[in-house]
């Protein structure tokens, strides 16, 4: 009986990658984010959502209250549980990268195209 039940829970579950490598994160609530690699998006068959990425030096998870994903930008409502927040993900480029992210980065370097900054961020946690 177990075996039936654990299986009708897996197939309610789901784990989707965005489709960008690397990710520029804004929050007005949270100014420790800032860069979002392999972003995955967990739905868990208890009906939560968690959210999950590296940021070049660690892994963070969140539980999602509401999310969207529209092409290639998403956002997701953090649990009240857990601080709640906003979190806003758009695709790294050169013009963010040098706008917004170089100058918050120790060793912030310059790149030629979006090709060499995704490798350069996906080289920290390889």
């Amino acid at each position: 009986m177990s075996e039936k039940i654990n299986m009708h829970q897996e197939q309610h579950e789901s784990r989707e990658k965005l489709p960008k490598p690397v990710y520029y994160i804004e929050s007005p609530n949270d100014d420790t984010v800032l860069i979002g690699i392999g972003v995955e998006i967990e739905r868990r068959a208890d009906n939560t959502t968690l959210v999950s990425w590296h940021d070049t030096t660690h892994i963070r998870k969140m539980r999602a209250e509401d999310s969207a994903i529209k092409d290639d930008y998403f956002a997701f409502r953090r649990a009240k549980e857990e601080g709640g927040g906003e979190y806003y993900f758009q695709p790294m480029s050169i013009e963010i990268y040098n706008k917004k992210v170089k100058e918050q980065l120790v060793d912030g370097g310059d790149y030629d195209n979006e090709d060499e900054l995704n490798q350069a961020f996906l080289e920290t946690v390889e």
